[in-house]
């Protein structure tokens, strides 16, 4: 029974934070094949790490949510992701890109935002389509506003222009944990904002804080996950979203604790050019509680 809970849990949290298999960088391409799809994973020239996988003639970026370690997914994660994106393969090229290791203090979410739009700039002939998933989908409006001439279309998935003041209380709690090494208490703070309160909420608490030593103790460099609560906190684009002129899609849960049902709206009306999609019985584990859904509204968007 706990190894089914766990890896539950495993999954709720996969698209907040992406945990497992610290390894060291290394400008090496590793390739293998992952449930029956070759995959490739490595770092980029500038250092941000990627995993990419899929036949379409076409590029989707999935821009990495919150996380610890600023590494390619591997193991679990790697699986999970492919699983996660597969629906997509016939026609994309799919990557997962997540920022660079070893951030300085003071990295904002606009300066994320450029690593990734300098990028895309210098990889890819021609536009991309982004999906970003919380502070993930954070990066997407920045990207989408101050990039337009790379990207084709967003989708952002449980964001908005803001992070709650809740969501900040709970990410600045597991920040002050991880400082401390209290990696169990780390983990069981972020499930709070997956689930605002229930059964789910209490039991994956507890095996989090029976587990969270050994997923964090390895963490190569602590202060990512530090710059990026602090870039997260921050973050209020609420003025320039008007500058966003790519055709956006926002899917959100409206018991999302995270990022306010209020703010979603405020973050669609200011788009000029956005659709809007709310489950109305989701929180901020919508997209790895619903992934099958969400990518069908996907596709239908991209296409």
């Amino acid at each position: 029974m706990l190894i089914t809970n766990y890896r539950a849990i495993l999954i709720s949290i996969s698209l907040l934070l992406p945990l497992f298999g610290f390894a060291q960088q290394s400008t090496q391409v590793l390739k293998q094949v992952v449930k029956g799809w070759e995959v490739e994973t490595g770092y980029f020239f500038n250092g941000q790490p990627y995993a990419k996988v899929g036949n379409g003639d076409k590029v989707l970026i999935q821009i990495e949510a919150l996380s610890f370690d600023h590494k390619p997914p591997e193991g679990f994660l790697l699986k999970l992701f492919i699983k996660q994106t597969e629906a997509f393969y016939n026609e994309y090229t799919v990557y997962h890109i997540g920022r660079k290791p070893d951030l300085p203090e003071g990295y904002t979410m606009e300066q994320m935002s450029e690593d990734y739009g300098n990028l895309i700039t210098n990889e890819f002939e021609d536009k991309v389509d982004v999906i970003g998933v919380s502070t993930g989908g954070q990066i997407g409006l920045c990207l989408a506003a101050d990039f337009p001439e790379n990207i084709n279309k967003a989708v952002i998935i449980s964001a908005a222009y803001t992070l709650s003041e809740r969501g900040k209380e709970i990410e600045k709690k597991a920040a002050n944990y991880f400082a401390q090494e209290k990696y169990g208490k780390t983990m069981a703070s972020i499930v709070e904002i997956l689930y605002d309160k229930g059964s789910k909420r209490m039991l994956y608490k507890t095996i989090m804080k029976i587990v969270g030593r050994s997923m964090l103790k390895d963490v190569q460099y602590p202060n990512d996950f530090q710059v990026g609560v602090i870039a997260d906190c921050n973050m209020d684009f609420e003025s320039r979203l008007k500058e966003i002129k790519v055709a956006t899609l926002i899917i959100s849960g409206k018991k999302d604790i995270g990022y306010l049902f209020e703010d979603v709206k405020i973050t669609d009306a200011a788009i000029e050019n956005s659709e809007l999609i709310i489950y109305e019985k989701y929180g901020h584990d919508l997209y790895p509680d619903n992934y099958k859904n969400i990518n069908k509204n996907i596709l239908d968007f991209l296409n």
